[in-house]
């Protein structure tokens, strides 16, 4: 063994023995999360500190969730590809999935408010694709949309043909037929960087004045807050300056029209009224910087977030309280 070799020998024996003492010098709440990851390369175990999060070797970044009550699926969407849990986010095995899937990074998903197993999905040089078996098998669901780069992807959770996208370069896109061809409708915020979407099928005071049939609100997450466009189209305004921050991910559910949650770098945020005013969720997410949140389908107070890095919390009474997985 050469001089090389053994120098770092001892410099691994050194991180084992500190992070030893760290676990041991550590009780109390749970400092870490143990997910196991079953791909190609066979099963293994990762283990991750509940510190600020970071890039994982199994994800990369995670960017997206989507929970399918009926098989108690929740699925991961990440840098490095598509992953599936049925035990709730505990263990995940990394997906090949079957039909056109011309992309490993999954940036966003958007499932159907009543039929549970159609679910879509978007990214970078992913496009958007669609599924209607539960994840299964996907189709190709973008013709009219410039580019494969979509940051940001959601549903009108009202009229559910309604579904829109943001191309990177190519700005905001709607579908009016459940993905089978879009169109361009506008610019998008002013911030270029947009990281998700979300759509509330609320009435507003506009839609109401005016009396349109499609009305409702589209929510741009990007790095520089929560913008907000009408569903006319007709220009994007901040929506609140008390969320000053990088938003990952938004979401809302079809039965609650004035909830909504954002997954930022400074934690994850919940507002009641129609993201005006926000309250940070404390307790176990504190702290933490968040990539993903999904909320159950069946039940508005279920909800799931992901850090960055893959760590998942459940939520079953709103954010209140979370619980690690």
């Amino acid at each position: 063994m050469n001089t090389k070799q053994i120098a770092i020998l001892i410099g691994l024996a050194v991180i084992v023995s500190l992070f030893i003492g760290y676990r041991i010098g550590t009780q109390g709440e749970k400092t870490s999360a143990k997910t196991t990851i079953t791909g190609q390369e066979g099963e293994f175990t990762l283990l991750t500190t509940l510190e600020e999060s970071v890039a994982s070797p199994v994800y990369g970044h995670v960017h997206a969730l989507a929970y399918i009550p009926e098989t108690k699926t929740l699925y991961l969407g990440a840098h490095y590809g598509l992953f599936k849990s049925v035990d709730g986010g505990s263990n995940f095995v990394k997906l090949a999935p079957k039909g056109y899937w011309p992309s490993e990074d999954v940036m966003a998903f958007a499932l159907h408010p009543s039929d549970h197993l159609t679910v879509y999905a978007a990214g970078h040089d992913l496009g958007v694709v669609k599924s209607v078996d539960g994840g299964e098998t996907w189709e190709k669901s973008d013709s009219g949309i410039r580019g494969t780069d979509i940051h940001g992807l959601t549903i009108n959770q009202r009229a559910p043909d309604y579904l829109f996208a943001f191309s990177v370069d190519y700005v905001v896109f709607r579908s009016t037929d459940g993905g089978a061809s879009w169109k361009r409708m506008d610019d998008g915020p002013e911030n270029p960087s947009v990281r998700s979407l979300a759509y509330m099928a609320v009435q507003t005071d506009m839609d109401k004045s005016m009396r349109w049939d499609n009305w409702g609100l589209l929510f741009a997450g990007t790095a520089d807050g929560i913008y907000e466009s009408f569903s006319c189209f007709c220009g994007w305004v901040k929506s609140t300056e008390a969320l000053e921050t990088t938003v990952y991910s938004l979401t809302t559910h079809h039965s609650d029209l004035r909830t909504i949650y954002a997954a930022t770098k400074d934690g994850l945020f919940k507002s009641l009224n129609e993201g005006k005013e926000w309250s940070k969720l404390n307790g176990m997410t504190s702290g933490k910087r968040f990539g993903a949140l999904a909320v159950d389908p069946s039940d508005t107070n279920h909800l799931f977030a992901a850090t960055e890095d893959g760590i998942v919390f459940e939520s079953q009474d709103g954010g209140s309280t979370w619980m690690l997985k």
